[in-house]
């Protein structure tokens, strides 16, 4: 009888995925290793050498379910021709790799064609275009939002409405981005289309439930369960720049000639002045004593080492002790990994090695003992609060584009830490380039101007040079 055992190989392709190799044991003295062209990301790949799939429901646990059963599938289809073997000798890499191809392509059978719908050729864009995981999840927002709207649009009518290349009109475009802008109301008016196209497609666990306050408006009103956030300008901007992106792509490869983007104006998409602590405020926090709540304290000290070496925090929750290099912290970061693979490499100071030497232990995975990602935003907010980090700052409201003043904790979040160490770095050097170096941006980066600012203090110098 055949037998099968699973490897993960080493390398990764441009989605920083990795191909499962199977070995069949053919006989006592034929054992064959193969790739089973079927690729899974490396976190994904348990221990006993088999896919571990999340609890939580979502695309990604629908699609390893998929490719679970694919495997499966395949296992029982190679062990099956080895069995019924006559010649187990014939049987070799050459055959059973033929056999793998055949698997994954089999001969087309005579079916009518089925005619592709809009949001088949959007499925189609994700799969043979070149996005990162991150770029792609953000384009199933967009895929979501169409649904909706196209269900909106059905009621607005009163017949069923389905969006297509040939009616996707500037009419149409104008109307996807007033729905974009103003889903919350929609939520309210039909929240049946929310059941039917969730806003998020996480599904949480089932848990005991608990009691919790109601989640209240600024004006004491019950918001209800499920209700959409507002977008602001900026993410409606972007929302149809990835969904332009889509639409030049389809008209690339002749699937339709019209184009309403060629007279839509997308909105221009503006950032404010960038809001950061100094070194002054970063070290008031740093010294304050939070020994009464030490779940507190911890995470403050990860906020400020990630000030001290300006990573996202997708990379910060990522770094082992594998990442510290002749007292450097050495990573490529993960949002531009796929685009432009380059590494980073920043020095760490005394106060950060201060930081790492109080919680080491070589035992955890990681640096330091992180909760989530929600929690630790919610612990530098209340850190702030705590020490009196709440100078009042002038910020671009997105929903209004409106200058607003709100206290500097409520801003407060790990993106904070990253612009903090950005601004800081380029008050003393006022070199972009370098700064770059050291924050993973490529050299006149648009997003790196985003991240610093002319201060007052920088404006003084330049003056002075006028005495």
């Amino acid at each position: 009888m055949a037998q099968t055992n699973f490897y993960l190989g080493k390398s990764t392709n441009r989605a920083g995925d990795s191909e499962i190799s199977m070995r069949l044991y053919v006989s006592r003295d034929i054992r064959v290793r193969v790739n089973s062209g079927i690729w899974i990301d490396r976190k994904r790949w348990g221990k006993k050498n088999e896919i571990n799939v999340p609890l939580i429901n979502g695309n990604e646990r629908e699609m390893l379910l998929e490719k679970r059963s694919t495997l499966k599938s395949l296992t029982d289809h190679l062990e099956k021709i080895i069995n019924t073997s006559v010649d187990k000798t014939s049987i070799n890499k050459t055959s059973l790799e033929s056999q793998i191809k055949k698997f994954h392509r089999p001969s087309a059978k005579t079916i009518e064609p089925k005619e592709e719908s809009f949001f088949d050729f959007m499925e189609k864009y994700l799969t043979v275009h070149k996005l990162s995981n991150s770029r792609k999840k953000n384009f199933r927002v967009i895929i979501r939002s169409l649904k909706r709207f196209e269900l909106f649009r059905s009621k607005e009518i009163n017949k069923k409405y389905r969006l297509s290349f040939s009616n996707l009109t500037l009419e149409v475009l104008h109307e996807i981005e007033d729905f974009l802008g103003n889903e919350k109301q929609v939520f309210l008016k039909y929240p049946e289309i929310y059941d039917a196209v969730p806003y998020s497609c996480k599904v949480a666990v089932k848990t005991v439930p608990r009691k919790r306050p109601p989640n209240l408006d600024k004006n004491g009103i019950e918001i209800p369960k499920g209700t959409p956030r507002e977008r602001g300008k900026n993410s409606v901007a972007d929302i149809l720049q990835r969904f332009r992106s889509f639409i030049k792509w389809a008209n690339n490869n002749d699937y339709t000639t019209q184009d309403a983007f060629k007279k839509f104006s997308i909105g221009e998409i503006v950032y404010g002045t960038p809001i950061y602590i100094n070194n002054e405020e970063r070290n008031c926090l740093l010294n304050a004593d939070f020994s009464d709540d030490i779940e507190l304290e911890t995470q403050r000290d990860i906020f400020v080492f990630q000030c001290l070496v300006g990573c996202r925090v997708s990379d910060l929750l990522k770094f082992t002790y594998n990442s510290i290099k002749e007292e450097c912290i050495e990573y490529i970061p993960r949002k531009t990994r796929e685009d432009r693979a380059i590494t980073v490499r920043v020095p760490l100071n005394k106060t950060a090695k201060n930081l790492l030497e109080k919680y080491r232990n070589e035992d955890r995975k990681t640096l330091f003992p992180y909760n989530t990602e929600q929690d630790y935003n919610l612990k530098i907010k209340k850190a702030f609060e705590r020490v009196g980090l709440t100078r009042m700052v002038t910020v671009l409201d997105q929903q209004t584009r409106e200058e607003v003043q709100r206290p500097l904790n409520e801003l407060a979040s790990s993106h904070m830490a990253r612009r903090s160490f950005i601004g800081n770095i380029y008050k003393k050097v006022k070199d972009p380039n370098l700064v770059a170096s050291l924050s993973g941006h490529k050299e006149g980066s648009k997003a790196f101007a985003r991240y610093r600012t002319i201060d007052d203090e920088m404006k003084k110098e330049l003056i002075d040079f006028l005495d």
